[in-house]
């Protein structure tokens, strides 16, 4: 079969999905369903697959996506409580009296606060539109500001785990140490930051108010993007611990901005009256938050982190297909997040009938982000076993041709050659797409960016920098993951036209950030970073 038929059958599945969600305003979790289908039979037949692989790539995807998906439902869980106590109106007055307008609440919120807890391992889609909607957004709104602020700081979300599970699997391979092989990858993804972080903050702005909104909101957009972007560079230079350094530049960026808003009022003369604030009600209200927040730091310290491995459940790992699944769950963000929502029923204590109210929306919503997660993962494991067979004991290769991952990589290396580096963050893109999580881009398309950057003769140090933008482009891609924007819609109860509506005003925005990617590759890589 000639490659370029090969290629595009590679990429039906994801195409179906997007057509199915642009074109027909179907709901992601079902498109998911129908092009997890398509893909295991298009492995089975045409790449070599046999069907107890591709059923292995399936159970083992879904049982992977565990770090995302239950994260997902056990915050929905935390923040339908919020809503039905009233907690998160109590937060939306509070914010309001930090961010006036529209602007600096979006930028404060989505960027600030969003980068922050990000990086401690929560799921802004599933956290933010509820409390957006309370604070007067559209429904529309609220999920672009969820999803475009879910990465402002790409790889050192989720406690820098796109980073450092990398670095921990592949740094043999270049001769470094996995603490080398970490900085070094973290140095490269940060210098594109203070760019991308910026044309983040200001699409935010462009989605929510247009040119009006952009123009009022310029400077702290553009604040915004650069502290998150030179405080992370000057973070890694310093060494300072890879799974903080989102947390922090997120701190900084809240600071930064509460500045600004601050002095800018205050050079216009602008006083803002306010009835008084009950700091008691307030502290109950951030109370489920505060909680998640510091037991999350708290299992985030390497050493602790060890420990929690160290004392898993008797279930610690299962083997499929000589592939192992470690759980490790007293060390996963999920485990405390659903320990923070259960707590905080004693926290915020809800009435019986409001705790029907809560478990009934939770249980009705929960599905169709879950589903969408664990099967997109599902799709990228059948891609990443496709053309394997069962070997001695591990799974094998049978021939590259066969691999999914390796045709779309090798073709975009025949077709661009030497400019491939052009191109080559768009493979971020797509594994962040199809797998549901940059981590699961740069873990499964490791090889193939390898591959293909000896093919064109790039050396080890072009090649990190190549990784790092593919690295950068599966943050970038949460702005058009369907699995995260399915999640973000899921919380405020809505169905597929708006999932439809908010695809298709990213696209453009994420176009525009993979095209200053891929310029600044080539310019990082032609001066030698």
């Amino acid at each position: 079969m000639p490659l370029g038929v090969k290629f595009l059958l590679v990429l039906l599945p994801l195409l179906i999905v997007f057509v199915g969600i642009i074109g027909f305003k179907r709901r992601t979790h079902e498109m998911a369903i129908f092009g997890l289908i398509i893909c295991f039979i298009i492995a089975v037949l045409f790449f070599e697959t046999s069907l107890y692989i591709a059923t292995a790539a399936t159970i083992y995807g879904f049982f992977q996506s565990f770090g995302i998906s239950i994260a997902i439902v056990f915050t929905m869980l935390l923040i339908f409580l919020m809503k039905e106590v009233g907690a998160l109106e109590t937060i939306s007055l509070a914010i309001k009296r930090v961010a006036h307008t529209r602007e600096e609440q979006a930028l404060f919120i989505g960027i600030g606060f969003g980068t922050f807890v990000t990086s401690l391992g929560v799921v802004t889609p599933a956290l933010f539109p509820p409390l957006l909607m309370a604070m007067g957004f559209g429904p529309s709104s609220a999920v672009a500001i969820s999803v475009l602020g879910y990465n402002a700081s790409t790889s050192f979300a989720l406690l820098s785990i796109p980073i450092t599970l990398p670095a921990d699997l592949f740094a043999d391979q270049l001769g470094m140490t996995a603490l080398e092989f970490g900085y070094d990858f973290a140095y490269r993804i940060a210098l594109f930051l203070p760019v991308i972080a910026t044309v983040i903050s200001c699409a935010m702005l462009w989605i929510i108010g247009g040119f009006k909104s952009l123009k009022k909101g310029i400077v702290p957009a553009v604040l915004s993007g650069l502290v998150i972007g030179v405080s992370s560079i000057i973070l890694v230079v310093i060494r300072a611990p890879i799974m903080i350094l989102g947390v922090i530049a997120g701190i900084l960026s809240m600071i930064v901005l509460y500045a600004y808003f601050s002095l800018d009022r205050k050079r216009k003369g602008i006083k803002l009256e306010h009835e008084p604030m009950d700091k008691k009600k307030l502290l109950r209200a951030l109370s489920p938050w505060l909680l998640l927040i510091i037991l999350a730091s708290i299992a985030s310290v390497p050493s602790i982190n060890i420990f929690l491995r160290s004392i898993d459940p008797g279930f610690t790992s299962w083997i499929i297909a000589y592939e192992t699944i470690e759980f490790n769950v007293f060390a996963q963000v999920y485990f405390w997040i659903g320990v923070a929502a259960f707590a905080s029923f004693y926290l915020l204590k809800p009435t019986k009938e409001q705790t029907k109210t809560i478990l009934r929306t939770w249980s009705h919503r929960i599905w169709g982000p879950f589903i969408a997660y664990s099967l997109f993962f599902s799709i990228a494991y059948i891609m990443a076993f496709s053309g394997h067979e069962l070997g001695g004991e591990s799974l094998q290769l049978i021939a590259q041709q066969y691999n999914m991952n390796y045709i779309v990589g090798i073709v975009l290396g025949d077709i661009f050659g030497p400019g491939y580096i052009f191109v080559a963050a768009s493979l971020g893109i797509f594994g962040a797409i199809v797998g549901g999580s940059e981590t699961a881009s740069n873990v499964l398309f490791f090889g193939i960016q390898r591959q293909v950057t000896e093919q064109i003769g790039l050396t080890d140090k072009q090649f990190m920098t190549v990784y790092a933008s593919h690295g950068v482009a599966g943050g970038v891609a949460s702005a058009i993951t369907p699995s995260k924007i399915t999640n973000a819609v899921a919380t405020i109860g809505k169905g597929g036209k708006l999932e439809s509506e908010i695809l298709r005003k990213h696209l453009l925005i994420v176009f525009i950030l993979t095209l200053i990617l891929s310029m600044m590759t080539a310019l990082f890589v032609s001066i030698g970073f």
